[in-house]
């Protein structure tokens, strides 16, 4: 036997530390957000009109995926979860009050001239609607009998400002959660609602039904 010293064997090499796991939540929490601003800035600038109506639910739909994700790898959530719940509350309140999450997103101001120039009904997802009606004008030999305004928005503020050609108005006024006031008259809370027939027989008589999600309501002589 040979009495050399037999050589020390080397401690095995360390293993490297694991990868952290992939972060897709906040990926797909960043293209949510990314693809809602796209979609605002085509709709500001007119190169495309989205129907929101379908992109809440989608979005909605993502954030849920991004929680499984986020809670199968054992990460934090608590941000994904406050978005889901904050796009939950909008959309069953949006669906409560009979809202829709159609019409963009942003300020917009109404300014009718006509009684041809009014919809339907406005509608405005995310952002303040102001319809001003001091500005309407008819025939003095065509005054008619009563006007009817509808509008909606689904988070946000709905400001109707009334004219003085409008002695009589008939209001139905709702919000799934915030605030109606009317003529300085309000309710607050979780729908609140203000709703009053015109007791009188001057003509015309304006007809307001109006509704926000989640905001507020306002009526107010212009």
């Amino acid at each position: 036997m040979s009495d050399r010293p037999t050589a020390p064997i080397p401690p095995p090499a360390p293993e490297p530390p694991p990868r952290p796991p992939l972060p897709v939540g906040r990926l797909l929490l960043g293209i949510v957000l990314i693809l809602l601003g796209l979609g605002w800035l085509l709709e500001l600038t007119g190169a495309a009109e989205l129907d929101w109506g379908i992109v809440w639910p989608v979005a909605l739909i993502v954030v849920g995926l991004a929680i499984a994700v986020a809670a199968w790898q054992g990460r934090s959530r608590g941000g994904l979860v406050v978005l889901g719940i904050a796009l939950t509350v909008l959309l069953t309140l949006g669906t409560a009050a009979e809202v829709p999450m159609g019409g963009g997103v942003g300020d917009r101001v109404e300014r009718p001239s006509s009684l041809r120039d009014i919809p339907r009904r406005y509608e405005l997802a995310v952002g303040k609607l102001t319809i001003e009606l001091d500005r309407l004008r008819w025939s003095s030999t065509e005054v008619p009998g009563s006007v009817e305004v509808r509008a909606a928005v689904g988070l946000g503020q709905l400001v109707v400002e009334v004219g003085e050609g409008f002695p009589c108005v008939s209001v139905q006024a709702r919000s799934g959660l915030g605030d109606v006031v009317v003529f300085g008259e309000r309710a607050s809370g979780i729908t609140p609602e203000y709703r009053t027939e015109a007791v009188c027989l001057a003509a015309p008589v304006l007809e307001l039904d109006l509704s926000v999600g989640l905001g507020k309501v306002e009526v107010r002589r212009g």
